[in-house]
């Protein structure tokens, strides 16, 4: 058999990718293609729980966030899962792929333990990731993490050392060598360079399976207006970082969408795309990581320049015109109490909310007696 592994990265219509994997996972199989996902919804999370290890890249970055509980006792149990579920459908000659972006942080000796894995099963092993040039990444990436960007600065990623960086692509691309140079296919995150200007067509004609006839995911996110993202910083900045964690991220994640959900998307205008980068620092970034990024080009793509180096569109200086007032604050917050997905307002949040937004006594009396039953 052989396998596919989608590695993202992060930013990169992985979610695109997921969700179009799922909704066509019966028609692929007539492709003798199977989307494994080890017991998950949408990803193939397992995979990277299989070979985590203490000290790896992603605990350190997200260390504050995740470390405690998240390296599972049972580690073989999540690649069991995979085998089983191969065995049950798949044969000889078939192709599985596997889909989670988390895997781009895997260290070599992660990879390591993966490929071992992989070896006692397949036949041959395929890494896939696309590439997405560093400044828009990290727009896309503070776009992701308001609530937690006063922490997380842009100026952070600006000083860190390549070692430790999320934005040194060729360190990612190294710790995969050890599938073999000819067995990494690196993409470009740009329509310009998509097979078709497609990002789902461009991932189908790497992997090896014809999209006619599939059903296309399109991309529902929208972004947050500029008074939906000071929301969610403010947020931030109120929560002490003893209570970040694995369920504050969560909860956040689904206060993006439901403020993405809010209100008719077809006509929804969003006001703002917010800027964390100025021209001069959009340039820094690129300079920075340009020795590698030609690498990268160089032995994978057999030409010169990984990325444009054209940053006139980044403005000279970043503006915030952000614009909340009191009534927008208490749109929200009611849009967020009211929604009837489970455990989305937990008890623990509410006060945040309402001390963070609401400091004076007749704004919270407000929101109590119209909102909060």
């Amino acid at each position: 058999m052989r396998a596919v592994i989608h590695i993202g990265t992060q930013k990169t219509g992985t979610t695109t990718i997921q969700r179009f994997l799922v909704e066509n996972r019966e028609e692929l199989k007539k492709q003798n293609v199977f989307y494994s996902l080890g017991g998950y919804k949408d990803q193939s999370r397992g995979l990277y729980r299989a070979v985590i290890m203490p000290g790896g890249p992603y605990l350190s970055f997200f260390g504050q966030l995740f470390e405690r509980g998240f390296i599972p006792s049972n580690q073989d149990e999540y690649w069991q899962k995979y085998r089983r579920e191969i065995r049950r459908n798949c044969r000889k000659n078939d192709t599985v792929v596997f889909s989670y972006e988390v895997l781009s942080y895997c260290s070599k000796k992660e990879v390591e333990r993966l490929k071992g894995l992989m070896d006692s099963l397949f036949d041959d092993v395929t890494v896939v990731l696309y590439l997405r040039r560093q400044p828009e990444f990290l727009i896309s990436y503070f776009n992701t993490w308001q609530a937690l960007a006063s922490r997380w600065h842009v100026a952070n990623y600006l000083d860190m050392s390549e070692e430790n960086s999320i934005l040194a692509y060729h360190k990612k691309v190294e710790s995969w060598t050890i599938f073999g140079k000819d067995k990494i296919k690196v993409r470009i995150f740009d329509k310009a360079e998509f097979q078709d200007n497609d990002l789902l067509s461009d991932f189908a004609h790497t992997v090896g399976f014809d999209i006619k006839g599939l059903k296309l995911t399109k991309d529902m996110k929208i972004g947050l207006s500029s008074a939906e993202v000071k929301f969610l910083l403010l947020l931030g900045n109120h929560i002490s970082p003893q209570e970040i964690d694995e369920e504050f991220c969560s909860l956040i994640a689904r206060l993006r969408i439901l403020l993405e959900d809010k209100g008719n998307k077809e006509n929804r205008k969003i006001d703002n795309k917010a800027h964390y980068l100025n021209r001069d620092e959009a340039q820094r970034v690129l300079n920075q990581y340009g020795e590698g990024n030609d690498w990268i080009a160089r032995e994978y793509l057999g030409r010169d320049k990984l990325f444009s180096d054209d940053v006139s569109m980044y403005p000279v200086e970043v503006a915030s015109p952000h614009t909340l007032t009191i009534e927008k604050c208490i749109e929200m917050m009611a849009a967020c109490h009211a929604h009837p997905a489970k455990g989305i307002f937990l008890p623990r949040w509410l006060g945040h909310f309402i001390t963070c937004f609401m400091p004076r006594e007749r704004n919270r009396q407000r929101f109590l007696e119209k909102y909060v039953k």
